[in-house]
Formats: structure tokens, C-alpha cells, sequence
């Protein structure tokens, strides 16, 4: 019993730790995953190198990566999606293609084999504009032409990201791609049928179920089947199957329902928090030195990847330069969703520690350097725009002509 309860010290230290760090990360003006990251790189091999029961504590994580996946999926708005635009769309494909071709081919320089080379530019095809949305709100700018557009892309570069994340993982399947092909495109559609039917009737029901939390019981219960299911039935990531479901309730619920509240506290108060931690418990800065030059290689593509990439898109899409340079900024953060990529490859064997080490570092690095780099180009964008709405004034000359004329 002793043994069984030694977990729960260090489940204290690090859900306030996390808790803290998060604070004290969004005072400086960044995004509170940053502390919890650090928190965990602190605590592990890196640094202080405790020796906590990681294998208890990953499970905890597991079930956060899961919840993490869920939430993203009800925070995906069909209208939104719909509606995001011709500019929004090509941005999003622009950041998705050019960071999953330059990743494999950096992978396969590298001597990476296809699957993981493949893997890598799946990862940096990942984008997390939470932080980009915080930097255009205090800028006045998340409802401007840039602001919209860069959200629009983040929803369907979110949808894009999932997909090359499931034929990635369908590659890696022990029953072979077509067979694992076969089961993906049986297993979504049909669990979307099934969620579809299923979900305005537990919304209909939680009004009358005087116990709130039982709706949410039943709704955790679907979505840890669905996780199931996924991996197992669908030959898919886990966080498929969560994303799906969240997307499937956000058809059916509002953002305040009791659903998302019951499901969003329960994640960010125990599970979410463990998860985040838990990755930088797993990071040995060790593997970083054994590989430099793909350290910086990666970080170069990550930045590079997006500015090119949705920037030209941008372009495509008539925009004028100065701010398809700055939406292709924003859209560089990758965030918590590279970090559930990661440990989705992890899993499935595609990620060794050297590449775990790298993906960690560039999601701090891209998270770190975003609002920077944004609030430089929203200042420049800004002034274009002004310049290029501002009258032109006239010469002395001509005022004296106009003056004269009115006389």
C-alpha cells in the first residue's frame, strides 16, 4: 500500500507546481503551457533529475492528451470552418504542405528512415494560435483582416494536421497501410453516426437528470471509448477518435454548456496539468547535444516553414505582403498540439529520444519566439495600412491652385 501511495507527493508537487508556473508564465505575457514545460524539463533528467514514478504518472498523462484532444475539438467551430474564406484556406494549406515535405526530406538528410522522416513533418505541420489570439487582442487586431484570417486557418489547419497525423500512424500499423486504411475509413464514419445519433440525446437529457455530473460521467465514459476504438478498431491515434467526438459535440452544444464546463475542469484541474509536466519529465537535454545540427535544422524549418508557407498562401490569395507576412507569423507557435503529435509517435514507436528532445525544444522555441515576432510585424502591417489609407497630401503648389480655383 506504502508503494501504491508514493505517487500521490509528486502528484501534489506537480499539479500546484504546474498550476504556479502557469501563472507565472502568462505575467510575463507568455502562454501558460510554457511553465508547465519548463516546470517538467526542470524536474527531469535535464536539470534536477528527481527520480519520480514516471510509468504512474504517465498514464495520468495519457488520459490529459486525451482530454487536451477532446477540448480542441469542441473549440472547433463547422460554421467557422465553413466560412473561414478562400485566404484563410490557402493559408492553412500552404502551412501544412511545405512544413510536411521540407520535414521529411530534413528527416531523410538526416538519415532518418521514411516512417519517422514522415513523422517529423507531420509534427511541424502542427500550428496552436492561443498564443497568437492573445498577442492580436492586445493589439486590437484579432478581429482585423489579419486576425480573422489567421484564425480561420488555425481551425482548418488544425482538421488538416489530424488527418496527415492519422495516415502517418496508419503507415505504422502492424496490419499493413491499405488494411490499416481500410479500417480508418470504416471506423469514422461510423463512429460519427454513432456520436451524431447519441449526442443531442444526452444533451437533451442532462436538463432533467438532477445530478449534473452524470451526463458528464456518461460523456467521459463515450469519449475513453472512442480513444479506445480508435487506436484499436480504427487503426488510428486515440486523439482521433477524442478530437472527433469533441467536434461532434460542439455540433450539439454551446461553449458554457455543462458539458464543456464539467469536462474542461475536470481536464485542466488534474489530467491536463500532469500531461504537460509529464513530457518535460521525459526530456534527457542529453539527446539535444548528440544531434545540434538537426536541432537547428528543425527550428529553422519550424519558423521558416510557416512564414514561407502560409505567407505565400496568403499571397495567393491576393493579401497584400506586409500582412501575409504577419499572418504567416502567426502562424508559427506550435504549442500543445505538437506536443500531443509527439507523444502520439512516441507511442507508436516513430519518435526516438533524440527527436523527442528536438520536438520539445522547437515547441518552446516557436512559443517563445511568436509573440516577438508578432507584435514587430503587426506594427509594420499597421503602418502600411495606415499609409495606405491615409490621403495624399498635396504639394504647397497645389493647395495654392486648389485655393485658387475656390476663389
Amino acid at each position: 500500500m506504502h508503494s501504491s501511495l508514493s505517487v500521490l507527493p509528486w502528484m501534489a508537487l506537480m499539479l500546484v507546481g504546474a498550476k504556479m508556473a502557469g501563472l507565472a508564465s502568462r505575467r510575463i505575457g507568455m502562454p501558460g503551457v510554457l511553465g508547465k514545460l519548463l516546470l517538467g524539463l526542470a524536474l527531469g533528467p535535464a536539470i534536477i533529475a528527481l527520480n519520480a514514478p514516471t510509468e504512474a504518472l504517465r498514464i495520468f498523462g495519457q488520459i490529459g492528451v486525451i482530454l487536451v484532444m477532446f477540448i480542441a475539438g469542441m473549440e472547433t467551430d463547422l460554421g467557422e470552418l465553413r466560412a473561414a474564406g478562400r485566404a484563410a484556406t490557402l493559408t492553412a494549406v500552404g502551412g501544412v504542405l511545405l512544413p510536411l515535405g521540407g520535414g521529411f526530406l530534413l528527416g531523410r538528410a538526416f538519415g532518418l528512415d521514411v516512417l519517422p522522416a514522415l513523422f517529423l513533418g507531420a509534427v511541424l505541420t502542427a500550428t496552436s494560435v492561443s498564443i497568437s489570439a492573445e498577442v492580436l487582442r492586445e493589439l486590437g487586431q484579432l478581429r482585423s483582416r489579419m486576425g480573422s484570417i489567421i484564425m480561420g486557418a488555425a481551425v482548418i489547419d488544425d482538421v488538416l494536421g489530424v488527418v496527415v497525423l492519422s495516415a502517418v500512424l496508419a503507415l505504422a500499423g502492424e496490419g499493413g497501410f491499405w488494411l490499416s486504411m481500410g479500417k480508418m475509413a470504416l471506423f469514422l464514419p461510423v463512429a460519427w453516426f454513432v456520436g451524431d445519433w447519441l449526442m443531442p440525446r444526452l444533451v437533451h437529457a442532462n436538463k432533467y437528470v438532477p445530478q449534473r455530473e452524470t451526463s458528464v460521467a456518461v460523456l467521459i465514459g463515450m469519449l475513453l471509448l472512442y480513444a479506445w476504438g480508435a487506436e484499436v478498431l480504427g487503426s488510428v491515434a486515440s486523439i482521433t477518435g477524442a478530437y472527433l467526438l469533441g467536434v461532434i459535440t460542439a455540433r450539439h452544444t454551446e461553449p458554457g454548456h455543462a458539458l464543456h464546463d464539467g469536462v474542461s475542469m475536470i481536464g485542466y484541474s488534474l489530467f491536463i496539468p500532469l500531461f504537460f509536466v509529464t513530457i518535460g519529465l521525459e526530456v534527457d537535454a542529453s539527446a539535444l547535444w548528440q544531434a545540434p545540427a538537426l536541432t537547428i535544422a528543425v527550428l529553422t524549418l519550424a519558423v521558416a516553414g510557416k512564414v514561407i508557407g502560409c505567407g505565400l498562401g496568403a499571397l495567393v490569395a491576393r493579401v497584400p505582403s506586409r500582412e501575409s507576412l504577419t499572418i504567416g507569423v502567426g502562424m508559427v507557435a506550435r504549442g500543445e498540439v505538437a506536443l500531443v503529435m509527439v507523444t502520439a509517435g512516441r507511442a507508436a514507436g516513430l519518435v526516438d529520444d533524440s527527436l523527442y528532445a528536438v520536438a520539445i525544444m522547437m515547441t518552446l522555441a516557436t512559443s517563445l519566439a511568436t509573440p516577438l515576432l508578432l507584435r514587430w510585424t503587426i506594427g509594420g502591417a499597421k503602418a502600411t495600412i495606415v499609409a495606405a489609407e491615409a490621403p495624399v497630401a498635396m504639394e504647397p503648389m497645389l493647395l495654392e491652385e486648389a485655393a485658387a480655383v475656390g476663389d
